[in-house]
Formats: structure tokens, C-alpha cells, sequence
């Protein structure tokens, strides 16, 4: 005989008493805060619980964004929050910085390293992190982390998922509880590429352009010297709509030292370079036949494409370039181009305005 289970929905008002049931029974706790919507509810709610016996604790490194510390600092002042702050070196860590699909592992290695010894100095009881539950089932190497130094998940245990930690964070008045979710800069390096810090900068001041063009969620993906841009498809039909923003865009991430600079046709998808550890690529040169044969069917003439790992960028003549602003039609064209086995697609932004591949 089969017993069916039947767990009824729980209300958000549930979930945080449970939250704040768990935070009470820990006393002293250290929470890995990163500035994001996650880890401030998390030491929001352990504040709220445990006053000064909740510790903000974050990480310092090259793999942040410029202007992210500084931002966590002023929330965690402004809240009245304990906030400690560690230097971190993953990058001198070989381990790391090969970028391995678990490289997300020894970063978290190397902040709950720091944040043990800082639990010892403080006589903290627990170290926390914002995980929820539509974290578990991804792809997190850094989970499997907490799970070996011990680092508990209260808003996961609370059974607590981002629509209710953005909704309470709302409920708090926190101004990060719309913030777009905000992956380390090396999550900007494809798999197998070593992550440096240079690499990192360049990624750091590319981003932070686009973000002055006006584009808040974005992603600039560090193929060695190729930059791969995602945007959400309302705002890459906006700037493919716009041949001086393209050209302004082209030109600064140029200068900065990529030396192709491409959109891709899909848009921006949080966590896109995990695409190719479910999907393989064809890798060899018929990518390119079926490529070309996709845009001369479609109308677009003088068309180059080249294959990259596994990328697939396509360059079209100026006077076609255009068409590329309508989303129904690059929809249809990224349909069609799947054929080529490739993971990613992108169009070379070389081809707004400029003659030279």
C-alpha cells in the first residue's frame, strides 16, 4: 500500500517564524553577506532575533564588482548591523583561479576558512549563508562547501524561496529587495579559462559601462578577448535598435582591450555558462556551413560567421544589421542557427559600423 504525503502550502508569515525559531536557538552568529537580496534578509532576521550577536561578515577580493563593498558596508551601517570585512585570495589558489566547474567550491573554501577563525576570535556558535530552496537542485559547488565546513542555510531551512526573501526584504524596507541577482565577476569566465586578475578587471570595467549606458541587468562574458554581452531582449532590441549606443558600446570595450565585442542573440540568462555542462557543441567546421546557410536563407548577404569553443559569431553586412533590433526575427534566426550544434550564438558588433572583422 502507497502512503501519499501531502505538505500544505505554508504562508510567508509561517516560514518566518520558523526562520526566526532556528536564528533564536543559535546565539552568536557569523552570516556571509555579500550585499545581495539574500544575505541581507538572512542578517536582517538574525539582527532582528540577535541583535549584536549577529555578525555581517564579508569578502574582499578581485572578484567583486567595483562599488559592491562599499554598497554592503553603507546597508549594514544604516541598519545598525555588526559588519566585518576579510581579505580573501582565491586567485592564489591554482585550484580556483584554472576556473574547474567547481570553482565556486574553494572560493567559499577560502571565506569559510576565514570565517571559522573568525567564529573562534568571536566565540560564535554558527556560520550562516543566504541559501533558499530555489538554490538546491542547480548547479552550486559553493553548497557542497557549507556542507563541509559546517555553514547552516536558515532561509532554506525555513523553506523560505527568492519570491519570499524579496518579499520580506520589501516588507523591511530594504532597497536591495528588487537588486537583480549579482554572480562574483569570475562567474563571467567560461569554464577551463583561467580566471585573472586583470581578466577580472577588464570584465569589472566593461560592466560597469554598459551599466552607465543605462542597462541594469546585464552579463559581459569573458572569452579571453572576446567580450559576449547579455541583455534582457527588450534592451538588445533597444540597442541594436540604436547605431550610435552600438558604436559607443563597441568603441570602449575595444579600448579596454577585447578585441571582438559581440551581443548574444539569446539575451541574458543568470548562470548561461552552466548551459554547457548539460549540452554538447559540435565542434567542427560544419557549424560554420550551417551558419552561413541560415542567414543567406534568411536574406542577409555578405555574412561571415566564425566558431570559437563553443561560441558561434556571426558578422552581416552594415545596411543588414538592423534587422537584428526585431526580437521576432532573431528569435526565428536563433532557432534556425541551433542547427549548428553551437551552446552560444553571437553577432559581432563590428558589424553596426565597422568594416574591419
Amino acid at each position: 500500500m502507497t502512503t501519499i504525503q501531502i505538505e500544505h502550502t505554508r504562508t510567508i508569515e509561517q516560514k518566518q517564524k520558523e526562520l526566526e525559531e532556528i536564528l533564536s536557538s543559535l546565539g552568536r552568529v557569523l552570516i556571509g553577506y555579500s550585499g545581495g537580496v539574500d544575505s541581507a534578509v538572512l542578517a536582517v532576521a538574525a539582527h532582528r532575533v540577535l541583535g549584536d550577536n549577529a555578525i555581517a561578515v564579508t569578502a574582499d577580493s578581485e572578484s567583486y564588482a567595483s562599488g559592491e563593498l562599499e554598497s554592503a558596508r553603507q546597508l549594514m551601517r544604516d541598519l545598525g548591523i555588526r559588519h566585518e570585512v576579510v581579505r580573501t585570495h582565491e586567485l592564489e589558489n591554482p585550484d580556483y583561479s584554472r576556473n574547474p566547474i567547481n570553482r565556486c567550491y574553494f572560493c567559499k573554501q577560502e571565506l569559510f576558512t576565514h570565517m571559522n577563525q573568525m567564529a573562534k576570535e568571536q566565540k560564535a556558535n554558527a556560520i550562516l549563508y543566504g541559501q533558499n530552496t530555489d538554490d538546491v537542485g542547480d548547479f552550486r559547488p559553493g553548497a557542497q562547501a557549507a556542507k563541509d565546513y559546517g555553514v547552516r542555510a536558515p532561509l532554506q531551512e525555513a523553506g523560505l524561496n527568492k519570491q519570499d526573501v524579496r518579499a520580506l526584504a520589501k516588507q523591511w524596507g530594504l532597497p536591495v529587495w528588487n537588486r537583480p541577482a549579482m554572480a562574483c565577476l569570475s562567474s563571467r569566465f567560461p569554464y577551463g579559462t583561467p580566471v585573472t586578475a586583470q581578466g577580472l578587471r577588464m570584465v569589472d570595467r566593461a560592466e560597469s559601462f554598459v551599466r552607465k549606458m543605462g542597462f541594469e541587468q546585464l552579463r559581459v562574458r569573458h572569452h579571453s578577448d572576446i567580450a559576449r554581452i547579455e541583455l534582457p531582449p527588450d534592451k538588445l532590441n533597444h540597442l541594436l535598435g540604436n547605431a550610435e549606443l552600438t558604436d559607443k558600446l563597441y568603441n570602449e570595450l575595444i579600448t579596454l582591450g577585447y578585441g571582438l565585442v559581440a551581443v548574444d542573440l539569446r539575451g541574458f540568462r543568470s548562470g548561461s555558462l552552466n548551459e554547457v555542462l548539460t549540452k554538447g557543441t559540435s565542434g567542427d567546421a560544419d557549424a560554420i556551413l550551417v551558419a552561413q546557410k541560415v542567414l543567406e536563407g534568411s536574406g542577409f548577404l555578405g555574412t561571415a560567421a566564425k566558431q570559437i569553443d563553443q561560441m558561434l559569431i556571426v558578422k552581416v553586412a552594415t545596411h543588414d544589421f538592423m534587422r537584428f533590433a526585431d526580437e521576432n526575427q532573431r528569435n526565428n534566426l536563433v532557432q534556425q542557427l541551433q542547427a549548428s550544434g553551437m551552446q552560444y550564438m553571437a553577432l559581432d558588433l563590428a558589424s553596426a559600423t565597422h568594416t574591419t572583422a
